[in-house]
């Protein structure tokens, strides 16, 4: 996978069409992963600009033999974004982009870091934009529709950057704008006077029947999807290292998968020690803090919790900056992350539940140094 020197790239960067012709590294959607539990593309103060690399595949399934080479971000962060003529935050501003904008990508190079640990910057129409707050995301509306939707419902995830959600499917009003990549449970399907299907969702934003959202902007999640992996493996453990934000899953001595992470911030620490996994859930709408600290986030993706405090294991949408704390104690992982790990953890999740209690003292071991 090529990378690139850092002195060199700034040195030939003049403007962000020279570096169009350069060899670029394909964007994978909720990347990033890698088999190297100590390094996942992030840069940490004992390594140098040479030692920088980006995601690989997680180890238990192989990489896609062509990657997509355009993909789309959409802008995460609640303010504006800057588009700079190099990937340095000293560099010309030339485009702001704003929350929810969706941009194309055309590949990602290390640059210099505007802040600690994350150097990657994404190629634009206009420029360089800093990975941070860019979530990669897919338009890829789904052509499936299930009419008839049997008891207790199937589980979808959006495969558009934003779903908009209506509580009637006719209402001129958006009640939720619902992200990439998260879950939701489907519980019913209608046709409006147009002949425009819509699903209901319910787990994941609401504990009732709730809000509609046009049937192409999710896709269904198949059970195979959902199956276990390795299940019954006697010696199944975690390793989550706060100091390289990293997360690795063994078993026994081996290392099968691992994902850059982020962890929780200051004074919301996510707690050192061993721990084991208490319950499970397909999605959750996690809500809190206060004031300015407060935060709604509907349809996080596979919460795997360790803690009765529910510190939990889980997707994220809302930043793409792994590799540096975030949180208010839980370990953020990439979407894909988080289902490998929920599919790979014990207890066993049966498809149609939504919550899934481990027995005392059975659920897989966490170790949090």
């Amino acid at each position: 996978m090529p990378t690139i020197n850092r002195r060199e790239f700034i040195k030939g960067a003049g403007t962000a069409l020279a570096w169009l012709a350069l060899p670029r590294i394909p964007i994978p959607i909720d990347q990033p992963f890698t088999d190297q539990p100590a390094s996942h593309g992030c840069r940490h103060s004992d390594a140098a600009p040479s030692e920088w690399r980006l995601p690989m595949a997680p180890l238990p399934a192989p990489a896609p033999e062509k990657l997509p080479s355009t993909s789309l971000g959409r802008i995460a962060t609640w303010w504006r974004h800057a588009v700079r003529s190099e990937p340095t935050q000293y560099a010309d501003v030339v485009a702001w982009k704003r929350r929810d904008e969706v941009i194309p990508l055309h590949g990602a190079v290390a640059g210099d870091p505007p802040w600690p640990n994350n150097p990657i910057w994404y190629v634009t129409d206009e420029g360089f934009i800093h990975s941070g707050y860019v979530q990669p995301v897919e338009n890829t509306p789904s052509a499936e529709v299930v009419a008839e939707v049997a008891e207790p419902g199937f589980w979808a995830q959006v495969c558009v950057p934003i779903a908009e959600a209506r509580w009637q499917p006719t209402s001129p009003y958006v009640g939720y704008k619902l992200y990439h990549g998260t879950i939701y449970r489907v519980v019913g399907a209608t046709a409006d006077e147009e002949g425009n299907w819509w699903y209901q969702l319910k787990e994941g934003i609401t504990y009732s029947p709730g809000p509609y959202v046009p049937a192409w902007s999710v896709r269904r999640i198949p059970p195979e999807e959902l199956a276990p992996i390795s299940s019954g493996h006697p010696d199944k453990w975690i390793q989550i290292n706060i100091e390289a934000q990293s997360l690795t899953c063994f078993e026994g001595e081996s290392a099968v998968f691992s994902t850059a992470i982020s962890s929780g911030a200051a004074g919301t620490r996510t707690p050192r020690g061993e721990h084991r996994v208490l319950y499970k859930r397909c999605t959750s709408r996690m809500a809190g803090g206060t004031d300015e600290d407060r935060y709604d986030l509907p349809g996080v993706a596979f919460p795997v919790y360790f803690t009765w405090s529910a510190v939990a294991i889980h997707g994220t949408y809302w930043h793409n900056d792994f590799c540096r704390p975030h949180s208010h104690g839980c370990v953020n992982v990439p979407n894909q992350a988080a289902q490998w790990i929920f599919r790979w953890t014990e207890p066993v999740a049966p498809y149609t539940g939504y919550k899934t209690d481990a027995a005392p003292g059975m659920g897989t071991r966490i170790v949090v140094v």
